[in-house]
């Protein structure tokens, strides 16, 4: 089964050698997940840890995350629950087979790789991080974003920006990557 470990040690394995630079890491949702692990994992290693880490759309990872069971569900249930939780519009899927065709297993694999993911206390972090989210994210309270701030020794500030869960892929694009590169600048 995939899981959360298991592409951390992939993304060790395929990018050893190749973090010689500074370098930062940005993840948004599950790649949250993946991103704060891959960090701690290369501190932990003793391979040289990112500057900065960018945690999106996701509350801190020893946040429980509020479900397990929706990768189980049937397919048009489980494209409901998550248009419940995080605005998506699911009926843009679930009204083209193509797109359910192509969709469906990768949204089913992402869940269970969120939902079988479990937080292992571990030394923080000694890298800045950043936690965003949208204005507008059912997902992520105020207390979920902050709680990143637990995981690190280093630097560590919170931004909310217009939208919702998937304010980073809309009008508030150009904003956040430019409030990140502000930040990779100093």
């Amino acid at each position: 089964m995939l899981s959360v470990e298991a592409i951390v040690a992939a993304l060790i394995s395929e990018l050893q050698g190749e973090m010689s630079q500074p370098y930062a890491i940005f993840g948004h949702s599950m790649s949250a997940l993946i991103a704060f692990e891959w960090a701690r994992a290369m501190e932990l290693e003793g391979v040289s840890g990112p500057e900065m880490l960018f945690v999106s759309g996701r509350e801190a990872a020893q946040r429980e995350l509020g479900h397990r069971e929706l990768h189980t569900l049937e397919d048009v249930a489980m494209l409901r629950a998550l248009e419940a939780k995080y605005g998506s519009d699911a009926n843009e899927v679930l009204g083209d087979a193509e797109m359910r065709e192509v969709f469906l297993p990768i949204v089913r694999a992402d869940l269970t790789v969120v939902e079988t993911y479990r937080f292992v206390e571990g030394t923080k972090l000694r890298c800045k991080v950043r936690a965003y989210a949208g204005a507008d994210d059912k997902s992520v309270s105020e207390d979920g974003l902050a709680a990143w701030g637990e995981l690190t020794s280093g630097d560590f500030g919170t931004q909310r920006f217009a939208g919702d869960h998937f304010y980073h892929l809309g009008a508030q694009q150009t904003e956040l990557l430019e409030t990140i590169a502000a930040e990779l600048r100093g």
